[in-house]
Order: C-alpha cells, then sequence, then structure tokens
C-alpha cells in the first residue's frame, strides 16, 4: 500500500477575506488620518465663523445706509461693546441734544445682532451716545455715514486683530 501525498492540496483550496494585521493597519491609519484632519476642520469652522460675523457687521452698516435713504431720515448704528451687541435704531425725534431712538423691527429686516463669544469689539472711535453711553455710526439721508472705526479681536491663539473703518462722506467703508 502506497500513500501518494500531495502537497501542493493546501493552496488548491484558496481563502477569501482579510488577516486581522490587516484589518489593524487600516484603522490605524484611518485613526492617524482622523487625528490630522480634525484640528484643520476646527481651524476651518473658526476662521469661517470670524469671516461671517465680520460680514454681518458690514451688512449691518450698508443696511443701515440704505434704510436711511429709502426712508430720508437718520439711521442709527448702535455698537456695545460690554454685550458684543450690534443693533440699527431710527431717530424719532428731535429735540434740541436729545434724540428719541425707535428700534428697527425684525419684520423690517433689523434686530439685535450678537457677536459669538470668541469675538471681541476691543476698540470703537466713533460717536457716543451720551444716554444710553453705547458709541453710534450715524447714516444719513443722502448715503453719507460718519466716520468710525471698530476694532474687532478674535479670541485664538493668534489674538488677529479686524479693523472695520468706515470713511464717512461717501458711505464707504473697508475692512482690514
Amino acid at each position: 500500500m502506497s500513500f501518494i501525498f500531495d502537497l501542493n492540496c493546501s493552496k488548491s483550496k484558496k481563502v477569501s477575506g482579510f488577516t486581522l494585521l490587516e484589518l489593524v493597519v487600516v484603522c490605524a491609519f484611518i485613526a492617524v488620518l482622523t487625528g490630522m484632519i480634525l484640528p484643520i476642520y476646527n481651524r476651518a469652522m473658526y476662521s469661517l465663523r470670524v469671516r461671517n460675523s465680520i460680514q454681518d457687521i458690514t451688512s449691518t452698516i450698508r443696511y443701515a445706509q440704505e434704510k436711511a435713504i429709502a426712508e430720508s431720515r437718520e439711521m442709527r448704528l448702535l455698537i456695545d461693546p460690554k454685550t458684543n451687541q450690534i443693533s440699527v435704531v431710527r431717530i424719532v425725534e428731535r429735540e434740541g441734544d436729545k434724540r428719541k431712538y425707535e428700534p428697527i423691527s425684525t419684520n423690517e429686516g433689523g434686530a439685535v445682532m450678537t457677536l459669538p463669544e470668541t469675538i471681541k469689539i476691543t476698540r470703537i472711535n466713533a460717536g457716543k451716545d451720551k444716554t444710553t453711553g453705547m458709541y453710534y455710526i450715524s447714516c444719513y439721508p443722502n448715503g453719507a455715514s460718519d466716520p468710525a472705526q471698530i476694532e474687532i479681536q478674535t479670541m485664538d491663539r493668534r489674538q488677529n486683530r479686524i479693523v472695520i473703518k468706515s470713511l464717512g462722506a461717501l458711505g464707504r467703508f473697508e475692512v482690514k
């Protein structure tokens, strides 16, 4: 009796699938990529929030200018650095130096805009209302506005400083 052993027997059956080592390597690779992408994503989202806040401020200034022209009356952009809020009001009455304001309603597109906690108004060169103590930029019916400068500081590691400067007579402003 003779036995013939086939040494290629195990090669004829192909086993499909992944080994445990291959799965561990792929999982480690995915973990490393995720660890690298999350900080980049967070920085991108933060800079996007800062950019959107700056656009909100400039849009609010433009809105106050347009509203002043449309209603043929002075509008004011009130800036409160303590609460980080910006709002648009119209002047209803004038009695000498005293003025009465009326906030623009939300139906008219006005509302109080609050900046995110990571952005602080650090310096304002603008008019200061004696009764409320808030800073303001007046927008006139001819399209002009008071010259003003708002400095905003972001609260990240870099301490960025952004300057929004109203150029006055022509109602233009620039962001640096």
